[in-house]
């Protein structure tokens, strides 16, 4: 007989011992005559045993790709649960803030949130002299968010934040009645930029912003925030001011706004001027360039509204001319038929008249020929009695 077929050297043709408590089985070992038939049985049962290897292999894989994702995933949940409970406790701390500062209240704020919530409050509001501090300027954002009563507002130098500024850029996302916002000398930073950017994708009403003198690049280190707020001219269709001087913009964000204000047919004034790594020359002449063709086409419209507007008042003029000619017709009309309904009652009335005289007459000439008849009766009758005498 042949020799036996010797064992594989690759332990991955090898079958897995079998353990059955502590006992450990050894797969059994075929010993089968060296002949190409058995050496293709050997070759058939190796790559069945590497292809169960390598099938438990990814099985085993799989499972603890499951088992790492769903770890992830509890942790993820946890982490979103967590966050949550911080944000809940976080409104939940704001809110007592505003209503214990509510409470305490009291003068010129107090009756500028009083007027707003009941939109009737003065078109044009400032602040100044009034201590704004984080809790007041919420209440303040919340109050105006549904307002429509006022045109204006001050927030000029009041040590507002980049909290303040996303307070501020979601009532402008709410606010339908705001066209302008003074912003000018806080801290406003990178992250009030982008939530203003934001907001004026959404906004309709606001016609002018100023942003002059604060952080919205960190001191020139991070253009992102500027960057945004350049993306939102794109979309913003009514602003006409834009004042962001001194506030670190840099070439890298004034190509932005060059591109969006060039896309842009509303703008009529963009300031960009005192920023320490100022856009370059070449860029503030696009942006003055598409500047004045926005206020040379705003002037074009503007003379053709007043035209319009001309045109409108004399059409109204001659309308309520032919009104009051076709007013005055229709009076002269009903006067000529009530003369003539007066004639004709008085016609009739006259008539009625010489009808009731005509039959008094009548009624006259008739008693006077009964008595004439009665008489002449009476005569004849004493004739009668004198002839039979």
């Amino acid at each position: 007989m042949a020799a036996a077929a010797s064992p594989a050297e690759d332990p991955l043709d090898e079958e897995e011992n079998e353990v059955r408590g502590t006992l450990v089985f050894k797969p059994p070992v075929e010993v089968l005559p060296k002949t190409k038939r058995t050496e293709e049985l050997q070759k058939r049962k190796i790559e069945e045993l590497r292809r169960k290897k390598e099938a438990a292999e990814n099985l085993r894989k799989e499972k603890e790709q499951a088992e790492a994702a769903r770890r992830k995933e509890e942790q993820q949940a946890k982490k979103r649960k967590a966050q949550l409970e911080q944000q809940r406790k976080e409104q939940e701390r704001k809110r007592r803030e505003e209503e214990e500062m509510r409470k305490k209240m009291e003068g010129g704020l107090d009756q500028i949130l009083h007027a707003l919530s009941k939109n009737a409050s003065a078109p044009d509001i400032t602040v100044c002299g009034i201590d704004l501090s984080s809790v007041r300027l919420r209440l303040l954002a919340n109050a105006l968010a549904d307002n429509s009563s006022c045109k204006s507002i001050d927030l000029n130098r009041k040590g507002l934040n980049d909290e303040d500024g996303e307070f501020l850029a979601k009532m402008l996302e709410k606010n339908a009645g705001l066209q302008k916002l003074e912003c000018e000398g806080n801290n406003l930073g990178v992250r009030a930029a982008e939530v203003m950017g934001e907001a004026l994708k959404k906004n309709t009403t606001i016609r002018s912003l100023n942003l002059e003198s604060n952080n919205l690049t960190a001191s020139g280190n991070d253009q992102k925030g500027v960057i945004e707020l350049a993306k939102a001219l794109n979309d913003n269709q009514t602003l006409r001011v834009l004042m962001l001087s001194k506030n670190g913009i840099t070439a890298q964000a004034g190509e932005k706004f060059v591109q969006a204000i060039e896309a842009n047919d509303t703008l009529t004034l963009v300031d960009l001027s005192g920023n320490d790594a100022s856009p370059s020359v070449e860029q503030l002449r696009r942006i003055d360039a598409v500047v004045q063709r926005n206020r040379e086409r705003q002037s074009t419209i503007r003379r053709a509204e007043r035209r319009e507007r001309f045109a409108l008042y004399n059409e109204e003029f001659k309308c309520r001319q032919h009104s009051m000619q076709v007013e005055a017709m229709r009076l002269e009309i009903e006067a000529l038929q009530e003369r003539r309904l007066n004639r004709m009652k008085a016609r009739f009335e006259r008539w009625v008249e010489e009808i009731a005289e005509m039959k008094n007459e009548e009624a006259l000439r008739q008693e006077d020929l009964t008595e004439e008849a009665a008489l002449r009766a009476e005569a004849n009758k004493n004739k009668g009695k004198k002839k039979r005498k």
